[in-house]
């Protein structure tokens, strides 16, 4: 019977088995594609009488308990794959998770001061010149879900302009160009990211001693309170001058596009690990991503150890071949590799 029920959810979401994949881990898939489209599904209620003048769309609350009802029965039927979704209270749930990567992918909006959920106009987005995205669908005829995205292969030509990528040294060079500089002593307590250290993350490359610059600049850290920084850019004229990252674009994890950015630019790229498989592709990371590319990998890939896992993701090579030019805009070294094996 539970065969049954995973065959029949995979089918509606044209999920197809990976070659060497264990059960849990199909399993944990397609239950994760599923609470997405549940997700949005629960996004159309409506309460059985209409008050004129109410905030439309649906509370968050009420998307939230009907959904942890309806995984937390699943899980009884599935309790191999509990481990997959289990989450510390303190860092949120399951379908809170599924929530915000829905509204950052434009699936739901945020209506009622950000209290209310509703789900998007129908629209098709092409991601390449073979497959296209459908949002504010559930489920639709010739479709398949990828990750917690509705995807469709392109059913004529079209032609395509793909979504410009961002170049990191480009990027890093107009922002330094464009900063707001002023003067400042030197801080003991300040950490330097050196840009040269022969490193697989970017965690190992702060250090207390300022490192050589990067074209005369350096990118430095201030603690601000437990595992909390403040960052900054520094350089060196006739004194020593500053621009403090604004908070924004570090809630939006663009410190990290300056670390990459200055690795990139000295010639020592972040490596990551790219597994070619017959039916699908393994990506590896060691660093975590800026919220943009994080967003794509979050939106087209299912993660592979656990529900926050941020750092492994599995996805068809139709949604690498879209993903991957914005991996290395970032100027990441792929290291690429085709094997048989799952």
């Amino acid at each position: 019977m539970k065969d049954r029920i995973l065959y029949a959810m995979a089918n509606d979401l044209g999920i197809d088995r990976f070659e060497n994949e264990s059960e849990m881990q199909y399993c944990s898939r397609v239950l994760y594609s599923a609470m997405a489209s549940w997700v949005k599904a629960a996004a159309l209620d409506r309460p059985v009488t209409s008050i004129q003048g109410a905030v439309p769309g649906v509370s968050r609350r009420h998307i939230f308990d009907k959904c942890t009802a309806v995984l937390n029965e699943i899980l009884k039927r599935y309790p191999e794959s509990r481990p997959w979704f289990e989450m510390e209270p303190e860092t949120g749930s399951p379908i809170g998770v599924l929530q915000g990567r829905l509204i950052r992918h434009g699936d739901l909006l945020q209506v009622g001061f950000g209290t209310n959920l509703i789900l998007t106009r129908s629209s098709q987005m092409p991601l390449s010149g073979k497959v296209e995205c459908r949002k504010g669908e559930i489920l639709s005829q010739d479709t398949y879900y990828s990750g917690i995205a509705m995807l469709q292969e392109t059913q004529e030509r079209i032609i395509f302009e793909p979504e410009p990528v961002i170049d990191v040294t480009g990027w890093f060079e107009d922002f330094v160009h464009s900063a707001w500089w002023k003067t400042e002593s030197i801080d003991k307590d300040v950490q330097y990211f050196n840009a040269y250290k022969k490193s697989k993350n970017n965690h190992s490359c702060w250090q207390s001693e300022r490192p050589k610059s990067v074209e005369g600049i350096w990118f430095a850290r201030r603690n601000i309170c437990q595992n909390g920084y403040e960052y900054y850019l520094l350089r060196q004229d006739e004194y020593l001058y500053e621009h403090r990252v604004d908070p924004f674009l570090q809630k939006v994890s663009e410190h990290r596009r300056f670390m990459m950015a200055m690795r990139h630019m000295v010639g020592n790229d972040v490596p990551i690990d790219v597994y070619h498989y017959t039916d699908h592709v393994l990506v590896k990371l060691r660093i975590h991503l800026p919220q943009k590319e994080n967003s794509l990998l979050e939106t087209f890939a299912w993660p592979h150890n656990s529900i926050t896992d941020k750092l492994e993701w599995d996805m068809g090579e139709l949604v690498w071949e879209f993903v991957k030019p914005h991996l290395c805009g970032l100027g990441i070294k792929l290291i690429e590799e085709r094997t048989r094996h799952g």
